[in-house]
């Protein structure tokens, strides 16, 4: 019996190398499993030569190899551009893929450079030139965001291997307070919210006027619940003024009670 069981296992290794010859053949001839295609959508976002290099090489002659390897291919163009990318199986050897421009929420000035937000936490220097072959991007028209040296970096390059970094911002902290100023009256007035840090606490300053000249500047804590009860204060104060600060001000309303102080930015 155990001649037989030797045998058997040649057998078994014959027929496994016919099996092989047999699709090795298979392949040489018909290109079984080459990858067909990749069905990219919407056409204009990205062009197809650049969404083509993300795909591992060892996929366009394997093509299970790109479902077993989707998250470099996505990250692989994502890493790089601007966008959100999805990696769907469409049949035998062929593949989805859905790429749309990130949805730009706001412009931050952080370490001397100007970046952009998206509302899904990733940033990328505005001057990245990638960005120009992305078709779609919409930039908002919102104040811009200081981001000021003391807080924490608002990204994390450990995580990052490319020239779009995930960001560490308190995004929802950030769209509250974006979402607040659009209901005061001196929203319009509004040049720039800085965040940082005052004896040890933080907070933002909101800079009123223009990048050339500031005209006020009314501190608050960082927690936007306090900021609309502020706003019907200085209604009150500034009656003709249908609230909005008169020029020449700096309100600081970073107290841990409701009440805030008013200075002149020309008192000594």
């Amino acid at each position: 019996m155990p001649g037989f069981r030797g045998r058997g296992w040649k057998v078994y290794i014959l027929l496994f190398s016919a099996l092989c010859g047999v699709l090795y053949f298979t392949e040489g001839r018909y290109e079984f499993f080459r990858l067909r295609d990749l069905a990219i959508t919407p056409a204009n976002v990205l062009s197809d030569d650049i969404i083509w290099r993300a795909v591992p090489g060892n996929a366009n002659v394997f093509w299970p190899c790109l479902l077993f390897r989707g998250r470099d291919f996505v990250r692989g163009v994502a890493d790089y551009y601007p966008v959100d990318v999805k990696l769907k199986l469409a049949g035998w050897g062929r593949y989805k893929v859905s790429v749309s421009p990130l949805d730009v929420f706001l412009g931050v000035s952080w370490n001397s450079k100007f970046w952009w937000l998206s509302a899904n936490k990733r940033m990328w220097r505005a001057d990245l030139p990638s960005s120009a072959s992305v078709r779609g991007l919409r930039f908002p028209n919102r104040p811009i965001l200081a981001w000021d040296p003391e807080m924490a970096m608002p990204i994390d390059p450990e995580r990052q291997m490319g020239d779009v970094y995930p960001s560490s911002l308190p995004m929802a902290k950030i769209v509250k307070w974006y979402d607040t100023i659009e209901k005061i009256a001196w929203n319009e007035e509004i040049y720039c919210l800085l965040a940082k840090k005052a004896d040890g606490r933080p907070v933002v300053q909101i800079l009123l006027g223009s990048e050339e000249r500031i005209t006020g500047e009314i501190i608050v804590k960082d927690d936007a619940s306090d900021w609309l009860p502020l706003a019907a204060a200085l209604e009150k104060i500034y009656p003709g003024r249908a609230g909005k600060v008169p020029p020449g001000l700096i309100i600081n309303a970073t107290f841990t009670d409701t009440i805030f102080t008013v200075t002149n930015r020309g008192a000594k």
